[in-house]
């Protein structure tokens, strides 16, 4: 055996040990701090990669999950008005059906409360809203004659409660700004009389048969007579939702609900009468009937929609599980094993920090071969 002093091998060989020992205590001492066993790249370079993405998949499954049950609720809330208006379109029945007997003493009274009842309906088809959107008024289109422009004094067409057809428009431009519209349909025409149509004004118009609203600005000054150019056509309105309920932007994770136009004159419903008579009365009770077959088609389709946004939201709750799981398989900090491998390194350290006290000292074995 070869005893040097320049050259501590055996305290050199210690400390490289002691070293070891110090970096996989701090490694365990940082996976129990943080409770992960992935803190860097460097610990694990495809595991971090494979967490990564498993992770942002997980945020935005959850989010997507957030978004199913927000549109569940949305569409719960339109299952409700639509609930209400078949309540009244039950009573109208009762009513219409009552007015068409011969029995009956007092029809403008029954009438008056269809009236009333009709204008309830148009008022939930309004006010059912999530939020500021609006569920039950789907908003129809129209088409406008080449006449009705801004410079002949039509400032805008409303039609979003309009049920689908064509109207004709005419006016009777008085000095003075007064103005008479009257809108024709088949089967019948309104007319609304205007005052204070100025320069400094405009002035609506509303067609509360047909659910158009004409806007009239003080251009309006030549009449409008019956023609191609003063038509409007209305295409039936249905207000169309998406919903994203899944973490891609692919059709299999979106989901559209279309809820058409349940307004008085709204494509669904598109209430026309009265019950004044007999005859009316029984002409009115099947367009009840066909309002009824209307609605429960759409609180059909409604059902549909929320049962398969349920089952996507039940399968997203599955798979985001399981993906977080992946994520701490691949990430998390196994405490009872660290708590092992720590107190191992904590033990080695110990006993490197002797052995090298231990190793520092053999050269002072050679002092015994100077002595003569």
């Amino acid at each position: 055996m070869a005893f040097r002093i320049a050259t501590n091998v055996s305290s050199l060989n210690t400390q490289r040990w002691l070293g070891i020992s110090q970096a996989a205590g701090q490694k365990s001492l940082e996976r129990l701090s943080s409770g992960y066993k992935i803190n860097k790249a460097a610990d694990d370079a495809a595991g971090i990669a494979i967490a990564t993405k498993l992770n942002v998949k997980s945020v935005a499954m959850t989010k997507a999950i957030d978004n199913g049950n927000q549109a569940l609720a949305m569409l719960q809330t339109a299952e409700g008005g639509m609930d209400q208006i078949s309540n009244i379109l039950t009573r109208l029945k009762e009513i219409a059906t009552q007015s068409a007997s011969d029995n009956t003493t007092d029809r403008g009274a029954l009438d008056t409360e269809r009236g009333n009842l009709e204008a309830e309906i148009g008022k939930i088809a309004l006010n059912t809203t999530y939020g500021t959107t609006q569920l039950l008024q789907g908003g129809s289109t129209a088409a406008l004659g080449a006449s009705l422009t801004a410079a002949n004094g039509i400032a805008n067409v409303d039609v979003s409660s309009a049920a689908a057809g064509t109207f004709t428009l005419t006016t009777t431009g008085v000095a003075g700004g007064n103005v008479s519209l009257t809108l024709t349909a088949a089967g019948g025409s309104q007319t609304v009389s205007l005052t204070g149509v100025t320069n400094l004004s405009e002035v609506t118009a509303s067609f509360s048969n047909y659910g158009v609203k004409v806007t009239v600005n003080a251009a309006e000054t030549t009449a409008l007579t019956a023609s191609a150019g003063t038509q409007i056509v209305v295409s039936a309105g249905t207000s169309s939702f998406g919903f994203q309920v899944g973490d891609t932007n692919s059709a299999e994770n979106q989901i559209s609900v279309n809820i058409g136009n349940f307004s008085t004159n709204g494509a669904v419903l598109n209430l026309s009468g009265n019950i004044n008579s007999k005859a009316a009365a029984q002409t009115y009770m099947g367009t009840i009937d066909t309002a009824v077959g209307n609605l429960t088609t759409q609180r059909g389709t409604l059902g549909a929609a929320m049962n398969q946004i349920s089952f996507h939201v039940a399968n997203l709750s599955t798979m985001n599980e399981n993906t977080k799981s992946a994520v701490s398989t691949i990430k998390d900090a196994d405490f009872a094993s660290e708590m092992a491998e720590f107190t191992k390194n904590q033990i080695l350290q110990q006993s490197g920090v002797a052995m090298l006290a231990q190793a520092n000292s053999i050269p002072q074995q050679i002092l015994s071969l100077l002595k003569g």
